[in-house]
């Protein structure tokens, strides 16, 4: 049995015995990582994410009550709150309320539901734990009412749940990994047009490898706003002085003497967005042509970018990646997610994973005391609705 069907029968068999009944429907969503292009979603810019073998699923049903009675398996947490408003406190809870009322926001229906949730996505590692619940509620609730949402749809009121009920100003990265992604393959999301090009992945001679550095994302929130606030006040200050420039896009890595009006700070914040935007079209071009030591240096330039301009980097993770460049077998790698602690990505040679892996834990228990945790990543199909008759 595969991890992606080992969830789906555990998720069953916990509704059943939750609920005393059948779920209606099941979905599952991946988690995703983003191998480059960070902090540019809401900058309408490019990213290239790939939804990875960790899953979350959702079982669901309606009920005869105003309740939405949830359970989370692997919070071993429930809560049950009326439909029509909830003043819980806690994240999760959020998050589930959040998506069933985007997912119905002008609906009639009163009544409620049944939700069963259960997931091996690490949570709070920048691995869009979150999104893929976003995505699974949506994806289920359009199934039971027959809504017709898009793709495009679903995206948008995930970004809802993020905006209305968790009080994150997001973009639409993560969600779009969670639902659009291909197995075996990447692909490029510009956020501009949200036009996406699949790419067949093919590379035999590498892994890809997700190192969690146990720093907890603290700042990351808050700083998060900070940067997105400080990303509108640049593009409103370049545009005033030029009206050609209505998005980052319309600058380049040559244009320093565009943004040379701005102050410092944000022309650091600027020079991110434009140069991680060009690296996403050259990591592109360096999958294709199998150029490894060229995917390896493009990760190695985004960190340094995100640390130098965007300052979204910590400590911890700096020494991570500069003793990385001295173990044999690492290609490459950056920070990945939000920033502020979290999870590195890193591209390795093939047979080398286990040494880079033991070398690196030595080093980081030794200087930050911290043991940190390593997952090997596949790249699989984005999320799905299951009728629970297809899984008796």
């Amino acid at each position: 049995m595969t991890p992606k069907q080992t969830v789906l029968e555990q998720t069953k068999k916990i509704f059943q015995n939750k609920y005393n009944k059948n779920p209606e429907v099941i979905s599952i969503s991946p988690g995703r990582i983003n191998i480059i292009g960070e902090h540019v979603d809401y900058n309408l810019g490019l990213s290239m994410p790939a939804a990875i073998d960790k899953y979350l699923c959702i079982a669901i049903s309606k009920n005869r009550t105003e309740k939405i009675n949830g359970y989370s398996e692997t919070l071993n947490d429930s809560f049950s709150n009326n439909y029509s408003s909830n003043n819980d406190s806690r994240n999760w809870v959020k998050y589930v309320h959040g998506s069933i009322m985007e997912s119905l926001n002008k609906s009639k229906y009163k009544s409620g539901f049944d939700i069963v949730i259960n997931s091996t996505i690490p949570m709070g590692k920048g691995v869009s734990s979150s999104a893929a619940l976003e995505v699974s509620i949506l994806l289920s609730i359009n199934k039971i009412f027959n809504l017709k949402m898009s793709n495009n749809d679903i995206i948008k009121r995930c970004q809802s749940v993020d905006h209305n009920h968790i009080n994150i100003k997001s973009g639409i990265l993560d969600q779009s990994a969670c639902l659009l992604s291909k197995k075996d393959s990447i692909f490029i999301i510009d956020f501009y047009d949200m036009n996406i090009e699949y790419i067949k992945y093919n590379l035999k001679n590498i892994k890809w490898i997700l190192i969690d550095s146990k720093i907890r994302r603290e700042l990351a929130s808050s700083k998060y706003h900070e940067r997105v606030n400080e990303c509108k006040q640049a593009l409103k200050l370049l545009s005033i002085q030029n009206n050609k420039i209505n998005n980052f896009r319309d600058l380049n890595i040559n244009t320093a003497k565009e943004i040379s009006i701005l102050p410092p700070k944000l022309q650091k914040r600027v020079t991110h967005v434009v140069s991680e935007n060009d690296r996403v079209i050259k990591m592109k071009e360096a999958i294709k042509k199998e150029s490894i030591k060229q995917m390896g240096d493009l990760l190695i330039k985004s960190h340094e970018s995100l640390r130098d301009n965007y300052e979204v980097s910590c400590t911890e993770i700096d020494r991570m990646i500069n003793f990385s460049k001295s173990i044999k077998g690492w290609i490459g790698g950056r920070i990945m997610g939000g920033g502020f602690g979290g999870v590195t990505i890193n591209l390795i040679q093939l047979g080398y994973e286990d040494s880079f892996i033991d070398k690196l834990s030595i080093f980081y228990k030794k200087n930050f005391g911290l043991n940190c945790d390593a997952e090997d990543l596949s790249f699989v199909d984005g999320a799905e609705t299951i009728y629970i008759n297809s899984l008796n």
